[in-house]
């Protein structure tokens, strides 16, 4: 069964893994939460326990496994590769079908940002979601594609924002662990399988990607604000997208990774504006000494204007 889909969410607010761990506080006091049944022991499970061997260690500037093989929900066989043509940025995340809250949270959440923003998905930049538990299909991850898509074509009609077909935009990768985990290594990913709970523990992270599968910035948590998200795919674009300017302003912003956005680097907007003073001054002199070297022609007098005939 897929989790609720986000017209479903609208009322739900973002969660962390901490949040998350929280919310499986049943278990802590006996409550079945496997479906099966049967009730865990008492404190068999702690927030410790879910914690162990998970984090997320920012990996930036480093390149993906571009040769990693999976399956598309087509069930054809592609490489990671396939998905960096070069020219567009990618959103990368790692989640998987049958997570019970986080995933779904982190992804709906994820399509609320984009439909918000002026960049067109597939169009502009495409997202790839890369499965960790190696029993997901190429069935399951087909029903995933198609439903944050639709959430993505959905709330973006609800703002009166006209799209072109996302088609192809989101990708939703399934493979076998060692594939699973070179992808992971390289982006710092650490996870693991919880047997008593059936189900993975790990965090949430919306990596941002250069055309050519370089990692070039980290957005934590559930929740990315959408002017942060454009940022940091202008940033991942390399110039490829967005315009001259927004390009140029990029060397003005730093991102505070405690805050998890985009602040204004003070001391450089300081540098450009000294550059434009000095381009502006030197512009001013350019054109008065043009102006006064074509106005000295016309205002020297002609040779014996003043005194007449000199030989009289």
């Amino acid at each position: 069964m897929f989790p609720m889909n986000l017209q479903q969410m609208g009322a739900l607010r973002p969660l962390t893994l901490l949040a998350a761990t929280a919310a499986l506080g049943v278990v802590a006091m006996g409550q079945d939460v496997s479906g099966e049944g049967l009730a865990k022991p008492l404190g068999a499970v702690t927030a410790d326990d879910l914690l162990d061997g998970v984090g997320i260690e920012q990996h930036l500037e480093a390149m993906l496994p571009l040769d990693a093989s999976f399956l598309g929900a087509g069930g054809d066989e592609v490489a990671l590769g396939d998905y960096f043509d070069g020219e567009r940025p990618t959103i990368l995340t790692l989640n998987y079908v049958d997570c019970p809250q986080l995933c779904s949270m982190q992804l709906s959440k994820l399509t609320e940002a984009m439909a918000a923003i002026d960049l067109n998905l597939g169009e502009d930049y495409r997202v790839l979601t890369v499965s960790i538990d190696p029993r997901d299909t190429p069935e399951k991850a087909a029903g995933s594609e198609e439903r944050y898509l639709s959430d993505y074509v959905f709330v973006s009609d609800k703002l009166d924002i006209t799209r072109p077909d996302p088609a192809g935009g989101w990708s939703y990768l399934v493979g076998d662990k060692l594939e699973i985990d070179r992808v992971a290594t390289a982006a710092g990913f650490s996870y693991r399988w919880v047997e008593s709970q059936g189900e993975y523990a790990h965090q949430a992270a919306t990596i941002l990607c250069s055309p050519s599968g370089q990692i070039t910035r980290y957005l934590d948590g559930t929740f990315v604000p959408p002017e942060t998200l454009r940022t940091a795919l202008l940033e991942a674009g390399e110039g490829k997208i967005g315009t001259l300017f927004e390009n140029a302003f990029l060397n003005c912003l730093i991102f505070d990774s405690t805050t998890g956005q985009y602040t204004t680097d003070a001391i450089m907007l300081l540098k450009i504006a000294a550059a434009l003073t000095a381009m502006s001054v030197a512009g001013g002199v350019f054109f008065l000494r043009r102006g006064e070297a074509q106005q000295g022609p016309q205002e020297a007098p002609a040779a014996g204007a003043l005194g007449g005939d000199p030989s009289n």
